[in-house]
This record gives C-alpha cells, structure tokens and sequence, in this order.
C-alpha cells in the first residue's frame, strides 16, 4: 500500500515537473521574437499606413518567417534609426538594403533579396542629363543614409541635398530647387504614380544596379545562415515569384494583413504514464535525427563548395559582361573609363600622345522619330560596327559613350593622324547608305590630342574633343573639326 502511494507521488511529481517545463517553452517561445526593420519611406518595398508595416519586403518577410518556423516582427521606421537599433542589438536585421565597404564593416549581408535599379529622375523638359557624369555642379537631392547617398559622395562634383521624403523631393525638381533626384527606379514610379505628380521623367538608363540583400549585425552567422536557409526555400516553392507578382505592374495590389490567432493548448494531466513514454519517444526520435542531420551538414557542405566553384567562375563572366554595350557589342562607358585611365598613365610614362575621337550620329532622335526605335537600334549596331572594323589596333579603344555618342581612344596617336581615322569614320558611315527621311545617316565628329603630363588630366582632353564635336554640330553636321591641346 505504501509503495504503491509512493510510486504515485513519484509519477504525479515527474507530471508537474514535465508540466513546468513545458508552460516555460511557450512562454520563452512567446519572448522570442525576431525583430526586422525597414525604411518607412520607400513605398511600395516598404512603408508603413494605419500603424502597420506594408510593401513587398514585408510580404516576403512574412513568407521567410513560415521558412524559418519563427516569429518575425516587422516595423517600418526612420532608416537611421534602424541602423543604430540593429548595431545597438535592440533589433535583429535590416531589410532592403544594399551593401557598400562601409556597411560591411558592421553588418553581414544575407543572399539576394531584389533587384535595385537606383536612377535618376529630372524634369521633362531636362534633355542634358543622361548618365551620372551629367550630374557634375548638379544638385542632387538623396535620402540620408540610403545607398545613392554613399554612392554619389564618391563624386566630388554633385551637389547633394539631402530631402525629407520622396512628394516633397519631386516638388523641389519642379520649382528648380534641385535638377534631380536619385533613388531606386521602382520607388520612384510609385511615389510618382501615389501623389500623381507629372513633369517629371526617368533617365532610361539606371546609373547603377545594385541587388539589395538583408543585413545582420556583423557575426550573427546563425540568424544569416537561418535567413537564407528561408530566402532558398522561398525561390524553391514559387512563394518569392507569388509575391512580386503581386507587386508589379501599374496597378499595386495591396495583400490583407493576414491575422494570424494564437491558440495556447493546456494539457490536463489525465494519463501519467503515456506523457512519460510520449517523452521516450521524442528523446529517440531525435537522437536519430542528429545522426541523420550530421550526414546531411557533411554533404551540404560538399555541395556548397561545388556550388562556390561554379560562382567564381560565373562571377569571372559577369565581370566580362559588365564591361560591354549590350546593345551595340563593344565597350561601355565603365570599360571607357578604366581604359581611358590606364591609356593615359602609359602615355604619360612614355612621353606619347593620346587622341580621343567624339562621334555623334546625325539627326538620331528624326530617324527614332520616324522608324521606331527598334530600326533605332539596328542603326546603332551598324554605326559600332563600322567604327569598330576601322579601328583595330590592340592598345586602341571603341565604346558606347552614351546614346547615340562614341568615343574612339587612339594610343600614340597625333591629332593629325587622329582626323585621318576620323575621316574614315565619317565616310563609312555615310557609305552605309542608312536612308533618315531624304539624306543618309552621317556623324559628325571632334578631335583632339596631347601627350599626358602632371599639367593636364583625362577631362580635359574629353572636354576638348566634345567641344570639337560641339562645333562640327554647329557647323552642318556630317563634319569634323579639331580642338588642339598644347
């Protein structure tokens, strides 16, 4: 009798204690939130209407947290703060946001999460700013602390202006207190589209592509690996496509909040003897699990490093790619530049001239105008080509310097030598017999030359061959004119 009442205040005390335990993992469970922060002013990634946070990272956010099997709370606030909150550890990552040297020296960056297309928008009757370099003595309005902000301190001659929010910095291109804004071409269009303001356009051609990541404080390596362990599954099973598509087009859809209801389940303790033997079961079942689980990090680690091979590799082609035109097929600006700089270094060693040729294709905007801009295109290609097949020295240079403008770097060149190139240039082009309404497609192009030294720089000899061009312009076109450089 009295064992029998012992042996059931041994199982009734085994009861209460499992009892405890268990009412304690839900209430640590309950605490243990993860807390993600966005930009309230980048409508639609993310922004914040009736006290609740919105937008496309949003919706991801909520699809990565099933993945994670966490519960993940999501708040749109001031982008500065975010920072600091995530660096202080009073918040756990950063959404959409793109890395540059300075944050990876605080945060680790989660794999891709959307593409950034960062943009420059101006007034519609602005027909001088095309790329980046056309914002040189520009001012320039930017959001404090966002990616365009880093990016555009690394040219000493813009002009920034730092906005308050996306209507109000619009409104400034429109009264003239700004020439431009640069932000991510998606948030742009939407703010554009939310508040209906006109007389402002994009610049077609993004000044950047950036792909915007999430960030964690630097060392948190499990929360990251957790993270893209969900990105991966998102892709995986179609929900990531679900949700842009969601997004995208004119129209915004707006998805419902979906309200998700706590059920807290008590157990009565009924039957003693089978939440022991329930316990048994779960203690085996993982047991097995951690064997299975560490054949399974062992091949996953072989994988990655196969998969990390086949990323250098393709990382090699795209470093390719990012140097060519894609449309016309032979150098783009970026490959101009670095070879512009590395030309004139040589030169400058070796006391040689370096000419440059600025090339601009005759009444381009009647021929789009009147044929379509895919006959534009064929034009473009034919127009590189011939340029490309008259220059063809190793240490020489063809590119796509904007539009329908090329620029031919000639090494060891003179300016003499320079305007016999430029001629051939001239007659091919006009020999290709592109009919644009009662002429023939023509190009007008500047010369200019000097041998680099400490006095002069780069800009000075693109000035001088833009001002060349500039006066073969004025002068009928289908001309080329020289600027000398002493």
């Amino acid at each position: 009798m009295k064992k029998n009442l012992l042996i059931g205040l041994v199982l009734i005390l085994i009861a209460f204690s499992l009892y405890l335990i268990f009412n304690s993992r839900i209430e640590n469970n309950e605490n243990d939130t993860l807390v993600f922060l966005g930009n309230k002013n980048i409508a639609p990634i993310i922004y914040q209407e009736d006290g609740k946070a919105k937008g496309v990272v949003v919706d991801i956010s909520k699809g990565l947290a099933e993945k994670m099997g966490a519960k993940i709370q999501i708040e749109a606030t001031d982008w500065t703060e975010a920072q600091n909150r995530v660096l202080s550890g009073e918040a756990d990552a950063l959404l959409q946001i793109n890395p540059n040297p300075e944050r990876e020296k605080l945060y680790d960056f989660s794999d891709v999460l959307l593409k950034s297309e960062f943009s420059i928008f101006i007034n519609s009757g602005e027909f001088g700013i095309k790329t980046i370099d056309d914002l040189n003595g520009k001012r320039v309005g930017v959001e404090s602390g966002g990616y365009p902000y880093y990016l555009l301190n690394n040219y000493d001659g813009i002009n920034i202006v730092l906005i308050p929010n996306w209507d109000k910095a619009f409104q400034m291109i429109k009264s003239g207190e700004i020439d431009a804004v640069v932000v991510d071409r998606w948030i742009g269009e939407y703010e554009l589209s939310q508040h209906r303001i006109a007389g402002i356009k994009v610049v077609e051609e993004p000044i950047e592509n950036q792909y915007s990541r999430i960030a964690v404080k630097k060392g948190n390596d499990q929360l990251l690996d957790s993270i893209n362990d969900g990105l991966q599954a998102l892709h995986e099973d179609g929900t990531m496509n679900k949700v842009l598509n969601n997004w995208s087009g004119e129209q915004v859809v707006y998805l419902t909040e979906r309200f998700i209801t706590k059920s807290i389940f008590y157990f009565v303790i009924v039957i003693l003897l089978l939440i022991i033997l329930i316990s048994l079961f779960w203690m085996n079942k993982f047991r097995k699990l951690s064997i299975k689980l560490e054949s399974d990090v062992m091949q996953r680690t072989k994988e990655l490093q196969d998969i990390n091979e086949q990323l250098q590799q393709t990382n090699k082609k795209l470093q390719q790619i990012s140097l060519v035109d894609g449309l016309t097929g032979i150098a783009n600006r970026r490959h101009f530049d670095s070879t512009l700089k590395k030309l004139w270094n040589v030169c400058k060693r070796e006391s040689k001239p370096l000419a440059l040729i600025m090339a601009d294709i005759d009444f381009f905007k009647h021929f789009n105008d009147t044929q379509g801009h895919l006959a534009g295109d064929e034009c473009l290609k034919k127009v590189a080509g011939l340029i490309k097949s008259t220059v063809n020295r190793p240490y020489d240079c063809v590119a796509r310097f904007g539009g329908e403008e090329f620029a031919v770097l000639l090494y060891n060149t003179s300016e003499d030598g320079a305007e016999i190139i430029a001629e051939k240039i001239r007659t091919g082009v006009a020999n290709l017999g592109i009919e644009n309404g009662d002429r023939v497609i023509t190009v007008s192009l500047g010369v200019a030359s000097l041998i680099p030294n400490n006095d002069n720089t780069p800009e000075e000899l693109i000035s001088a061959a833009d001002q060349a061009l500039y006066q073969a312009k004025k002068d009928g076109r289908n001309k080329i004119k020289k600027n000398s450089i002493q």
